[in-house]
């Protein structure tokens, strides 16, 4: 996971990430350290984008002015977070 805002990269490291309900609910965590809670309403994300990013789906979207990019999510998983996260966004 990789979070920018417009100026420089804020963060960069992994997330346990689960669909709940009307949001994506996310915890930034970097080793055994959870470093902070996120959840995203479906409604407020703009720019969905999917593309290929060296031969695997890089998933990006906006929410409060900041970029959300998942670039590796290991196998498979990819293809489900598009279809969750198309499925929400259309609901």
């Amino acid at each position: 996971m990789e979070i920018a805002d417009k100026d420089y990269t804020i963060f960069k490291g992994y997330v346990i990430y689960k669909i709940v309900a009307d949001k994506l609910s996310m915890t930034k965590v970097r080793g055994m350290h959870v470093l902070q809670h996120i959840d995203i309403p479906f409604a407020k994300i703009t720019n969905l984008i999917v593309e290929d990013y060296y031969g695997t789906d890089c998933v990006s979207f906006t929410y409060q002015d900041k970029k959300y990019s998942f670039i590796y999510t290991g196998y498979g998983e990819s293809q489900s977070l598009i279809h969750q996260l198309y499925k929400a966004l259309k609901a």
